[in-house]
Order: C-alpha cells, then sequence, then structure tokens
C-alpha cells in the first residue's frame, strides 16, 4: 500500500511539515568485523585510559557498554551543519547500565547517574588503554552472566555492533510530548493535545484510527535508533511529569531490534535526554536515561 499524506486529516498532515527537523539515523552493521575499543559501537568493551576505574555496581558487579559513541566518526560520517543542535565533533561518549538488572540500571524516580546507570565522556582518547582492567572485567562480565542467568539483558553484553551514522529528516512522533504543541498550532479550535485523543473527536472507527496512526508514524519516520530528533514511546513521555527550567531535548535513543537481538523488555525502547544547554558545553554528566515496552 502507498503511503502518502493525503490518507491523513489535515491537521497531521500539516504537523508533519511544520514539525520536521534533521537527525542522525544509526544503523547497525552486525557483520562482525573486529571493531576497535575507540569505535562506535553497541556491547563489548570500549575505550579506558590508564588509571581510569571501570564502573561497578555497589555490590561489586560491571556494568555492560550499552554503547559507545565516537564523535569524530559521526562528524566524519555526516553533516552536523544540517542538525538543529550542535554535536561534539570529537571526544568518545560511553552509557554503561546493569544489564542483568531486571530494570536494567533504570530508576525511574531518579532517571541521572546512579551506581547501576553511569555515563562517560573522553574528550582526549590519546591516552594508553588500560588493558589489564578491560581483562579483568570481561572475566567478571562472564561470572556475572552465570550467576544472573535468572535475568535477560536486553542486548548481547559481548558481542560488539559497530554503529553507521546517516542524516535523515524526521517529524514530531505521536507519542512525544511536542506532539500537542505541534497539533494545536494547526487549528485553535483543537482542544487536545493527545494523538488518539484527537482522532476520537472525529469518531472514527478504531480501524480507521490504527491506519491512520501506522500511516502518520511511517510518514513522521518515527521509531528506530538515532541521535537528536523526536523520542517515541511505548508508554508515556516521562518528560510529561518533570518540571525543568529547561526542557530536555532526546540526545540518543536505542529501539528494539530483532535484528540485532536488542529487546527492551516487551518490545520496548531506551531514551537518553539532554539539555539544549549541557549539550553545547559537552556536558553529559546529567543524561537521563528511560526505557519502557509494551
Amino acid at each position: 500500500m502507498m503511503i502518502d499524506q493525503s490518507q491523513l486529516p489535515q491537521p497531521l498532515s500539516e504537523v508533519i511539515e511544520i514539525s520536521q527537523t534533521s537527525m542522525v539515523r544509526i544503523k547497525l552493521d552486525d557483520t562482525g568485523d573486529t571493531l576497535s575499543l575507540t569505535d562506535s559501537k553497541i556491547g563489548g568493551l570500549g575505550y579506558l585510559p590508564e588509571h581510569a576505574i571501570y564502573p561497578y555496581t555497589n555490590a561489586g558487579k560491571p556494568l555492560s557498554l550499552l554503547v559507545q559513541i565516537n564523535f569524530a566518526q559521526l562528524a566524519d560520517s555526516v553533516d552536523i551543519s544540517q542538525l538543529a543542535y550542535p554535536l561534539p565533533t570529537s571526544g568518545i561518549l560511553q552509557i554503561y547500565i546493569n544489564a542483568t538488572d531486571e530494570l536494567y540500571g533504570a530508576d525511574y524516580d531518579n532517571p541521572a547517574q546512579s551506581d547501576t546507570y553511569q555515563v562517560r565522556f573522553w574528550q582526549d582518547h590519546s591516552a594508553p588503554v588500560n588493558t589489564q582492567t578491560l581483562q579483568d572485567t570481561l572475566l567478571a562480565q562472564q561470572a556475572q552472566m552465570a550467576d544472573d542467568d535468572h535475568y535477560y539483558a536486553p542486548f548481547d553484553i559481548q558481542r560488539e555492533i559497530a554503529l553507521k551514522f546517516i542524516n535523515e529528516t524526521q517529524s514530531c512522533s505521536a507519542s512525544c510530548i511536542e506532539f500537542g504543541h505541534y497539533l494545536k498550532a494547526t487549528d485553535n479550535n483543537i482542544e487536545t493535545s493527545e494523538f488518539f485523543d484527537y482522532l476520537e473527536s472525529l469518531n472514527l472507527e478504531d480501524e480507521d484510527s490504527d491506519t491512520i496512526h501506522d500511516v502518520y508514524n511511517k510518514l513522521a519516520n518515527t521509531g528506530g535508533h538515532q541521535i537528536l530528533g523526536y523520542p517515541y514511546f511505548t508508554q508515556t513521555d516521562p518528560r510529561k511529569y518533570k518540571e525543568a527550567s529547561e526542557q530536555p531535548i532526546l540526545l540518543l535513543q536505542i529501539d528494539s531490534d530483532d535484528a540485532s537481538n536488542i529487546s527492551w523488555g516487551d518490545c520496548g525502547v531506551a531514551n537518553f535526554f539532554i539539555t539544549p544547554l549541557q549539550l553545547g558545553n559537552a556536558d553529559f554528566n546529567q543524561l537521563i536515561y528511560n526505557w519502557d515496552c509494551y
């Protein structure tokens, strides 16, 4: 079936147009090639300079590298000048989580860094690698997985998947808090800010509402792995319940991915948020972690 904007109610078609922005799509290259410690990747081991300490939980369990982004590689792959917010052109960002915990290291009451979720940013990665610590960590992870087989990690923590970066455009997702702003901008008489509440106001059949939702998501290019752009959620945008002087934006989204055996609970998605000011200063210390599933 061909997908085009004429299948949408006019206000939704207008939201597709007025909310369009540039972002970076992340494609996973799971060819099994050996990656370096500084390459952009999901899983495996990342860069750790000499004298640096690998992140562990308070209970003495090693965290797992969810993702490592080498911003120099990203800048070499895409035109970052087209993006809505400036990204660093160098440095390595790492996100570590407790992958064998049933919440994957997330704390929904306190989504900033903790002993089960940590962020590292190495502006300079020219220092020698702490090889011994990484070797010890690999052994500790193997022992941890053997002991904690009651839980299933959202990804294979010892399998490295390369990241490839592509410029794409995207429109606001139906579950994003910005959606209501764009919807009301198309028509002052629209009272709701929620996607399905708006469809309900049109007195559509459930089947027609589901079709419109599917068409909208495809045209908006929502979901998948990405940097910047609009997040999507299987439940509710957590920013809806947070009061902040500056609204956090999406920095990174890692989706469930059958082809690469990534699954956040029941086909969920993980999001990491940052304020524009923090991003402009390459300050990732307050990166907010959230994931949800069906």
